[in-house]
């Protein structure tokens, strides 16, 4: 089985921090986001993944480098759309597909979701589907696929992990909408390609869990809380409040750090005051008072 993670975003809401790091390789909970896509699929038994990559791709394949599996990585040179990145990995065969995005993590079994051949798709009932691809559900099958629509027709979100019975279905689905030059808020999307698939006959499964993004700022600070919450602490001082991630070779003089802080590597913190944030690696911070923020090594942060 193969797996498929696009990771060629510029990642532009992180900005700064993604000026210089992928965005898939900022921290959450102590270690990369990529780190807690990757090794589940690894545990489960699935090595054989390809890496979508673009803004920052060398990156990507420097940290894979300390894992062990059958990796490649395919340069998306054109941002067409997340439908365009994902066909850049697809080959014309029927061997089973996962698709998991980069800035999603799900609380979910990965064997178990990859148990059945069948088409599946991660959903998640969020307050506001909007912002989201929607789906619309009878009898526990999916009837109908919509794309960030105005008026949702349910609060069932696509959440950005997939299973897929063959590649070459949904590539053929992909290919039609770039030869007809369909695209929605122009971009080849993935819903698009799905509304094909239907039509064709095709049947997909909504496989509702829980679901943590990390696509801006305030999500990502809320999956570092979540994160954290079952972590023991590793530094134990009267100066950190519990739950909190603290890296190596890190020295906190006269501050007070927790809860729910990362702090990564090599980072000096000298009379601070830190909470519910993110702490890059390399970072000196002085005469700080942060709260809700994502923090780089240049002091720069976004709160």
């Amino acid at each position: 089985m193969k797996a498929i993670i696009p990771v060629a975003g510029y990642g532009t809401r992180m900005r700064p921090h993604t000026d210089d790091i992928q965005k898939a390789l900022l921290p959450v909970g102590g270690k990369p986001a990529l780190a807690h896509i990757v090794e589940p699929l690894l545990k489960a038994g699935i090595s054989n993944i390809t890496f979508i990559i673009g803004h920052l791709g060398n990156q990507v394949i420097d940290f894979m480098g300390k894992y062990e599996g059958n990796f490649h990585f395919v340069e998306q040179k054109e941002m067409l759309g997340l439908g365009h990145a994902v066909l850049q990995g697809l080959e014309n065969t029927d061997e089973r597909l996962l698709i998991q995005l980069g800035d999603n993590f799900f609380d979910t079994n990965i064997v178990d979701f990859i148990s059945d051949h069948v088409n599946r798709i991660a959903v998640a009932q969020v307050k506001d589907p909007r912002r989201f691809g929607v789906v619309e559900l009878e009898n526990n099958r999916i009837i109908a696929f919509h794309e960030k629509p105005e008026i949702p027709p349910s609060n069932f979100a696509i959440s950005g992990l997939y299973l897929f019975n063959s590649q070459r279905t949904l590539k053929n689905a992909i290919e039609h909408l770039v030869e007809q030059n369909i695209t929605t808020k122009n971009e080849y999307q993935l819903t698009d390609a799905f509304k094909i698939m239907l039509n064709n006959g095709a049947i997909f499964e909504p496989w509702e869990c829980g679901w943590m993004d990390t696509g801006v700022p305030e999500t990502m600070l809320l999956t570092n809380r979540q994160m954290l919450k079952n972590m023991p602490l590793n530094s134990e001082t009267e100066q950190l409040t519990p739950p909190i991630y603290i890296g190596n070779n890190v020295h906190i003089i006269h501050s007070k750090i927790g809860p729910n802080v990362t702090v990564m590597d090599n980072v000096i913190l000298e009379n601070c005051i830190i909470e519910d944030s993110i702490i890059l690696e390399g970072s000196h911070l002085v005469d700080k008072k942060l709260s809700h923020c994502i923090v780089g090594k240049d002091g720069s942060s976004i709160c």
